[in-house]
């Protein structure tokens, strides 16, 4: 379904074949840190997990084709599609869908799509339209801070992650 490939920016994973719109792709979970780290996924408000998988190989794109599932009580982050993926389309999410804040990416976006943002956002700066538009691929944490409830014992901003 995927294969690991040198890509304009480094290591990639791409479609080795035709994926249909809502397939799982990846799966993937590692030990959990409270800190934020480069290489780090933010898992919940304060928890971020180091996934030694290709799901760490999945780079950001403004125009994501897949989308990520993160369930509490599952230790599982899952890699779906969200439209068809053609053989050879470099498998893409935004990060701004599981991470409240860039940290270590910190020049200008790379994803050369239409609707680039000029770099990579967290969820605080998602437009809301956008929010809505990524329905269940936006993780549970990041709803619960646009309804004002946060499970840490301090700020969420000081406990995001970036890749």
């Amino acid at each position: 379904m995927y294969e690991i490939r040198e890509g304009r920016l480094g290591k990639s994973v791409e479609a080795s074949t035709v994926i249909p719109k809502g397939a799982l792709i990846l799966r993937g979970w590692g030990p959990t840190i409270r800190h934020r780290t480069r290489h780090s996924l933010q898992v919940d408000h304060d928890t971020h997990v180091i996934i030694r998988s290709p799901v760490e190989l999945i780079n950001h794109s403004c125009e994501p084709n897949c989308g990520v599932i993160i369930r509490r009580e599952v230790p599982c982050l899952e890699i779906h599609a969200m439209r068809r993926i053609e053989r050879g389309e470099e498998l893409t999410t935004d990060y701004g869908t599981f991470e409240y804040e860039i940290e270590f990416m910190t020049g200008p976006c790379l994803c050369g799509t239409a609707s680039c943002r000029g770099r990579i956002t967290g969820y605080r700066d998602l437009p809301e339209e956008l929010k809505a538009s990524y329905g269940p691929y936006i993780a549970p944490y990041l709803r619960e801070i646009d309804a004002g409830i946060t499970r840490s014992s301090q700020p969420v901003a000081a406990h995001a992650v970036s890749r």
